[in-house]
């Protein structure tokens, strides 16, 4: 079997799965839009929500926003008085090299202090080290932190939307806020969508998040 040959095959596969895919999509298309038009406009009812606006006024959010906030501002207190001593190793330092390169000074004590420079050096790298250690780990955790609030949040969230869409009535709840890799809403349009953003926000800021 020639290339060529196996090109056409592949060619002719490719296009066969094309129009199935295509012919699939086209049906489930056309009995939505059936399923849809026999539907009642009374006994369907589309709502939708602003997760975004929801993480930006739930006094969850701020809860947990103000907790990890404390925290940051308390490791910054420890981090500034570590910097505190880098800075002041860095003074001693350089003061310490400007005396080393004296010429005149006797080798017995320009050797006491190349062995205290080299002291110095490695406290200062030891202490560099550190900060830079507490900084990598400060920034992990927070991000962690983070994560789980937000998860917890909506989490929330989802259940109080489920609940609320049951009592009203409603079969489809659309998230507008979201981002497709376009920068696109999901929602591009719902006809008769009523948004029900206010109402979650106020029963989620009525029932507090779990910790």
């Amino acid at each position: 079997m020639t290339k060529a040959t196996t090109s056409a095959k592949s060619t002719l596969t490719m296009h066969r799965l094309t129009m199935l895919t295509f012919t699939l999509v086209t049906y489930a298309l056309i009995t939505f839009a059936v399923l849809l038009g026999q539907a009642d406009a009374s006994e369907f009812k589309v709502a939708s929500v602003n997760i975004d606006k929801i993480l930006l006024h739930c006094e969850a959010a701020d809860k947990e926003l103000s907790y990890l906030k404390s925290r940051r501002d308390r490791y910054l207190k420890d981090r500034n008085s570590s910097q505190k001593k880098i800075n002041a190793l860095a003074i001693e330092l350089k003061a310490l090299q400007a005396k080393v390169k004296n010429k005149a000074m006797p080798r017995a004590e320009r050797n006491i202090l190349l062995k205290q420079r080299e002291n110095l050096i490695a406290k200062y790298q030891s202490l560099t080290n550190e900060v830079q250690q507490s900084d990598d780990e400060q920034t992990y955790s927070t991000k962690q932190n983070i994560t789980a609030a937000t998860l917890r949040i909506l989490k929330q969230c989802h259940l109080e939307i489920n609940d609320y869409a049951k009592t009203h009535g409603y079969q489809w709840v659309l998230e507008k806020s979201g981002r497709t890799s376009s920068q696109t809403s999901p929602l591009i349009y719902a006809r008769n969508a009523v948004d029900i953003t206010d109402d979650i926000l106020a029963l989620l800021n009525k029932n507090p998040t779990p910790q």
